[in-house]
Parts: C-alpha cells; sequence; structure tokens
C-alpha cells in the first residue's frame, strides 16, 4: 500500500468518526462538515491543475486535464458557496439553487475532457469493452430509477425541481460510463490506475447523489447527514485518481 492510499484510508476513517461524534452537535455538524466539504474538493483541486500542469493543458491531451480541473474547480467553488450560505450567512439551502447548479457545469466540462480522450485513444477500446462499460452503467441506471422515481412520483414538487433531481445521478453515471472505458482503453499501461481510482469515485457520486435525492424527498435528509461520506469518499477517490495521474507523467 502506498502511503497515500494510507492516508486516504485514515482520512475516510477521520471523516465518518466526525460524523457520527458530531450528530448532536446541531450548527457545528453543519460548519466543520462544510468545511470538510471544501477541503475535499480543494485538494482534488489543486491535485487536478499540478496533474493538467504537468502532461499539459494544450493539445488534444490537454483537453482532458483542461476540462476535469474546470469541472473539479466547480465542485470547489459550489462547495465554497455552500458554506457562506449554511454557515456564514446561516441559510438554509434550498433545491435547486445556486450551489447545485454549478454542480451542473461541472458535468459539462469533465465530459468534454473525457470524450476529447476517449475520441483520440479510440482505438485501443473492443466492442466487448464498450458493451460492458453500457451494460454496466445501463443496471445503474435500473437501480437508480427503482430507488429514485417512487419518491419523485410521490412528491409534491413541480416538473422542474424533479428534473435537477434527475439530473444528478444521469450525469454522474454518464461520467462513470466514460470513466471505465478510460480504464479499459489503457489496460495494462501505466496510466490506467488514475481511471480505476476516479472510476470508483465517480461511482460513489452516482450513489451520493441518488442517496441524497431520495433523502431530500422523503424528508429525512439535512445538512450533515452521515448519508454525506458517500460524497466525501468519492472526493477522496478522485483525489487519489488525480494523484495517480500526476504520478503517471514522472513514470
Amino acid at each position: 500500500m502506498r502511503a497515500t492510499h494510507l492516508i486516504a484510508l485514515v482520512v475516510a476513517v477521520l471523516v465518518a468518526v466526525t460524523y457520527f461524534a458530531l450528530q448532536s452537535s446541531g450548527w457545528i455538524l453543519v460548519a466543520v462538515t462544510d468545511v470538510m466539504f471544501v477541503l475535499g474538493s480543494g485538494a482534488c483541486s489543486i491535485l487536478a491543475f499540478s496533474a493538467g500542469s504537468r502532461w499539459g493543458f494544450r493539445g488534444k491531451i490537454g483537453i482532458v486535464h483542461s476540462g476535469i480541473f474546470l469541472g473539479v474547480f466547480s465542485w470547489f467553488v459550489s462547495d465554497v458557496a455552500y458554506l457562506i450560505y449554511e454557515v456564514v450567512l446561516r441559510i438554509t439551502v434550498s433545491f435547486p439553487s445556486l450551489p447545485q447548479t454549478l454542480f451542473l457545469v461541472s458535468y459539462v466540462a469533465i465530459a468534454l475532457g473525457l470524450l476529447q480522450f476517449l475520441w483520440v485513444f479510440r482505438g485501443g477500446l473492443r466492442r466487448i469493452w464498450v458493451l460492458a462499460a453500457v451494460g454496466i452503467g445501463a443496471l445503474m441506471f435500473c437501480l437508480g430509477c427503482v430507488l429514485l422515481v417512487g419518491p419523485l412520483v410521490a412528491s409534491g414538487v413541480d416538473v422542474f425541481v424533479k428534473a435537477f433531481y434527475v439530473a444528478y445521478p444521469i450525469l454522474d453515471l454518464v461520467l462513470f460510463v466514460f470513466a471505465l472505458l478510460m480504464v479499459f482503453a489503457f489496460s495494462g499501461g501505466k496510466v490506467t490506475k488514475p481511471w480505476v481510482w476516479i472510476s470508483l469515485g465517480l461511482f460513489l457520486r452516482v450513489l451520493s447523489d441518488i442517496s441524497l435525492g431520495v433523502g431530500q424527498l422523503q424528508g429525512w435528509y439535512y445538512s450533515g447527514h452521515p448519508i454525506e461520506i458517500i460524497q466525501l469518499c468519492a472526493y477522496i477517490g478522485f483525489a487519489l485518481g488525480l494523484d495517480e495521474e500526476r504520478r503517471a507523467f514522472l513514470a
């Protein structure tokens, strides 16, 4: 186990312990967990910029790093906005809102970068791998439908808000399938590991967005709920992938 992997494991455990230890702490719980989100997305932004700087932001390969950096930085800006709303202004963030809209911007940037990368290396993709990635994505889509569509139909929210609830897990799922294709395209190469971790991070984001959507629709979610641990672990997975991508340049 590499030192960074051990550090990531320790951080994940500390995050979980902190959530459960502060469950009865009210505003302190909200403040501490919001800060953890800012630190998580901030670390991902720094690592994305570092990886992009080493590989270069120009040319065909540079587009993917530019897209990932802009996308991850959008996460950071969104998390900072959440922190300002909930901790500084003491305002409950409604759904949808500015911070949540910023997350949608990230999907466009990351998707464009990944599509460019897949197009450049499309020759390394076998049809069976494409079918496997799409099949896994389809199974996860069905799971999302089972868990999320029921609460959506039963809820009294308008169509526009329902579209936001559906958009997040679907867009996460698209990025997850793209990342899986990257893993298959580079299978056995030195840049395979980064995309394994990034795929794990995106997989956890799918689970997180489905869970948060169900929780908000059914009324049991609140800022600082332990279900947020999944999303923070997604940041950890993404950070490990970006760190591996940065190291791959030196290999």
